[in-house]
Order: C-alpha cells, then structure tokens, then sequence
C-alpha cells in the first residue's frame, strides 16, 4: 500500500471520502494513495470481549456508536458526561482486579460536554487514573493547530470528526490496532 500524506501528516489515519478524492478531515488536504480497508469490505474480525467506553452528552451520537460496535461484537459501557466516565472506569479498573475482561479497552469521548468537568478535564482524569487506556475523539469540534497540540500533550490517541461523511467507516478503521 502507498505511503500516504497530506498536509497536516495525519492523512494516513484521518480521511474522508469526496468524489474520486480522499480527503483528509484535520487540515482538508488531499491524501495520497488508495485505502483498501475503507473502499472494498472486510469481513468481521472476531473480537475477545473488548469493552469500549463511550462518553458523549448527545443521546443519539451514543446510541449510533454503541449500535455500530456492538455489531462489530465489542461491549460497550456508556457515560453522558465526565463524571459518569471516571465512575465508570473506576468500576472497571476494580473489578479488572479479579477478572481482567471487565477492564475498559478504549474510551470514545466527546470534547463538547455540559457538566462539571468538559471533555479535555475527563481526558486529563481519564488518562491519569489508567495511562495506556487509548482515547479516540470524536467530536464535532474543529481540527485548529491548537486543539491538536492539547490533545498531543493529554496523549489522546485519535481525532475524528463528528461531521466525517463516512464516520462509521472512519471509526471502525481507526479501532483496528488499538
């Protein structure tokens, strides 16, 4: 498979598909090369009990990703804003203790959140209560410089956009390898 690129250098795991065209969904630059995965259907991959966090304050935006991961046979807990997320994780990482499959593989957060703490305060307490957890954004916000750079330094592990035309396709191609 070709190397891809674009402008932002994020191309390879951020696109979007227009016309003939693959379109990167953080600076909107043309990726180069052809991804398979996204273009020809793979079959489903059996998975072993992955449980994924889903924290969004938008009842829909839950349902929609938990309907999506649950046919793709992940197991998914969900949380209406940070508060209910770092609870959830907590019972998670204790009952890890005695069985290993309760622990949370992934979190999904939003960044726009209501409550007492926002998405980039539940990231912050996330990745602190459980350092390797992987935490894929998914948020309508704008790709900026900026909110790129805070989400390097709190180690998110992805960004994707909220207003991606093939978001499911964008979202199962992202969980691979995480």
């Amino acid at each position: 498979m070709p190397v891809t690129t674009c402008t932002c250098g994020f191309g390879e795991e951020y696109f979007t598909l227009e016309g003939n065209r693959s379109i990167c969904t953080v600076c909107g630059g043309e990726v180069a090369g052809r991804h398979v995965s996204v273009f020809e259907p793979q079959p489903p991959v059996e998975r072993v009990a992955v449980r994924v966090l889903v924290i969004d304050d938008q009842p829909f935006f839950r349902m929609r990703i938990r309907d999506l991961l649950e046919q793709q046979r992940f197991q998914v807990i969900e949380a209406e804003e940070g508060i209910a997320a770092v609870r959830e994780l907590a019972a998670s990482l204790r009952a890890a203790g005695s069985d290993p499959s309760a622990r949370v593989s992934l979190a999904i957060l939003d960044l726009n959140m209501p409550g007492l703490i926002d998405g980039f305060q539940t990231l912050g307490v996330l990745k602190a209560m459980d350092e390797e957890l992987p935490v894929l954004i998914l948020t309508a916000s704008a790709p900026t410089p900026e909110l790129l750079k805070k989400l390097g330094q709190l180690k998110a592990k992805k960004y994707l956009n909220k207003a991606s035309k093939n978001l499911e396709e964008l979202l199962l191609r992202n969980l691979d390898g995480l």
